[in-house]
């Protein structure tokens, strides 16, 4: 094609944000639709909020369109009148059906943020996290009926540095999916790039996160408890609890800590092995584990020592799993 790739740009989350900016950015293709899904109320007052794509949009004066389904008629109608060759969908939220895949010219691409067939799903860098992952990646696939079940068109791979939280994971494998994105549309539109069925057998699937998900369990390892909270840092936190005055219990969320080093025979997970100013020092299963930094349920976030000072944590003393009894 000696025309620039019509596209029609469908995405909702964060991750999306930076793929979209590198392609208007690019020059290589033409975005002449954007749409995401519709603003949700949110926060205490239930205010409608936009997703993230929209709200970029607005502050950067785009067009946005709201859908609540693009599987409807209304939807598809207004898309044929576009002229649309390929739709690009990242981190959007519905899944299109087959009516709806048949729209464009060309195809419909979409972004992973995984190696697929690993990581198939709604949470496949959190997943990535928990599970201790060394490398990740993102993937561009020609979509099908399926859930991320279709022909994968590129991989780009990227280690996952040790100490990284899944939000800032999740916005450098977003950069790395703009800065290639562009040129594979390119390919895919003048039939130099053609997909590769994904081996099926392989395959893993992530579901939604639930806020009960960040439960601190202390007879974990440190090592599986410090993933869990790098994996939830943005949503929902890791959390446990403490026993306050007569019985009742405060969460606690965990938004930083660090493996620590200690002798001697350790005692139940959870024990608090020492409270300075240096922060919370706890048993776990296997190891332990510095809280750094963490957020008293009612409180703003305070460093470690502040949490051990202002509620006169003692050695000795037993933190809760995340789980109310």
């Amino acid at each position: 094609m000696n025309e620039k790739v019509r596209i029609c740009f469908l995405g909702s989350g964060a991750f999306a944000v930076p793929v979209l900016a590198a392609l208007l950015e690019s020059g290589k293709v033409e975005v002449v639709k954007i749409v995401t899904q519709r603003d949700k109320p949110a926060g205490r007052k239930k205010r409608l909020t936009p997703t993230p794509v929209g709200a970029w949009c607005d502050a950067h004066g785009l067009a946005c369109e709201r859908v609540g389904s693009v599987n409807k008629e209304a939807f598809h109608e207004a898309c044929g009148k576009d002229d649309v060759d390929m739709f690009v969908v990242v981190s959007f939220g519905q899944l299109l059906k087959e009516k709806t895949l048949a729209l464009p010219k060309i195809c419909c691409m979409n972004v992973h943020a995984s190696l697929l067939p690993k990581y198939r799903g709604a949470s496949p860098i959190i997943s990535a996290v928990l599970a201790g992952e060394e490398t990740t990646g993102v993937t561009f696939m020609l979509m099908d009926k399926g859930l991320d079940t279709g022909d994968v068109l590129e991989r780009w791979e990227m280690p996952i540095p040790e100490n990284i939280t899944a939000e800032e994971l999740e916005i450098s494998l977003a950069n790395l999916a703009g800065s290639r994105l562009a040129d594979c549309i390119a390919k895919v539109a003048a039939g130099e790039l053609k997909g590769v069925p994904q081996d099926h057998a392989k395959a893993t699937c992530t579901a939604k996160i639930r806020k009960s998900d960040g439960a601190i369990f202390w007879n974990a390892s440190s090592d599986e408890i410090l993933r869990k909270v790098r994996a939830f840092h943005l949503w929902p936190s890791a959390f446990f609890f403490r026993t306050a005055g007569e019985g009742a219990k405060m969460q606690i969320k965990l938004t930083e800590a660090q493996k620590e080093s200690y002798e001697g025979e350790l005692p139940p997970g959870g024990t608090i092995l020492a409270a300075d100013k240096r922060g919370v020092l706890v048993a776990c299963g296997k190891g332990a584990i510095l809280l750094k930094k963490v957020i008293p349920e009612g409180k703003k976030e305070m460093t470690g020592a502040d949490f051990a000072r202002g509620y006169h944590l003692q050695a000795g003393e037993r933190l809760s799993d995340g789980v109310q009894e």
